[in-house]
């Protein structure tokens, strides 16, 4: 029988080494308080095995993440140890022993020992498992903060190119309006006054002189109405 519980410990933490944790852990304290039960009843209550029942009631709560896991193992070893005390009484030990020190109390503290190593064993690879989640976890945190921080610049740099569009549309109305109104206007009294000189006697120096200052005053307002709209370009095109 120790052979037999034995293997089964050495297989369920080769399984548990390959990542089955919890079904590893179940079946674990299922077979020990099986085991505690089969060695009570076994030896008699002289052979100090339903002292376990107490570690595998409350042990459990290390290893379970869900209350209804380390729940049921702890009713379930409880329940185990109150029928173990019960049959007791009408069960005939097979192997009884005497309360003396040995087997008595040395069996108590080898299969303490032995639940021990087992539970280290399970608590260092749980802390190795939860280990790597927590590795896994920042390592996904940093990746969560870097695409946040590139959508953060992704969103600054739509926002400035919107800014710099709504402000090229604004310069783009400003030279428009120019274009349509201010510098359409001298260039049209230009025109005019340039087709009034075909018509009128340009013999008197007076008229000669009105058409030429009228002239040199259209063509002022235009160079400034051009110059204004060269720097609007300008400073378009360095945006």
């Amino acid at each position: 029988m120790c052979i037999v519980e034995t293997l089964a410990f050495i297989t369920l933490l080769l399984y548990h080494i390959k990542g089955h944790f919890f079904t590893t852990r179940y079946i674990f304290f299922l077979i020990a308080i099986g085991m505690q039960a089969y060695g009570s009843l076994n030896h008699g209550e002289n052979g100090g095995f339903d002292f376990l029942f107490f570690a595998s009631a409350f042990t459990p709560i290390l290893f379970f993440e869900k209350r209804v896991h380390y729940l049921s193992l702890f009713i379930l070893s409880v329940s185990t140890f109150i029928a173990v005390k019960v049959l007791y009484n009408h069960v005939q030990p097979i192997l009884s022993f005497d309360r003396q020190i040995y087997p008595y109390y040395a069996n108590i503290v080898i299969s303490a020992v032995l639940v021990y190593v087992a539970t280290s064993f399970f608590k260092r690879e749980h802390l190795k498992y939860e280990m790597q989640i927590m590795l896994q976890k920042n390592k996904i945190l940093s990746q969560k903060k870097t695409l946040d921080q590139t959508k953060e610049n992704l969103l600054e740099l739509l926002e400035d190119k919107d800014r710099r569009l709504e402000q090229r549309d604004k310069s783009m109305d400003k030279y428009a309006y120019l274009n349509s109104h201010k510098a359409r206007s001298p260039l049209a009294r230009i025109l005019g006054l340039a087709h009034l000189t075909n018509l009128d006697d340009l013999s008197d120096r007076e008229k000669r002189t009105y058409y030429f200052v009228e002239i040199m005053e259209n063509a002022r307002d235009l160079d400034n109405v051009l110059r204004e709209i060269s720097v609007i370009l300008d400073r378009d095109l360095a945006e």
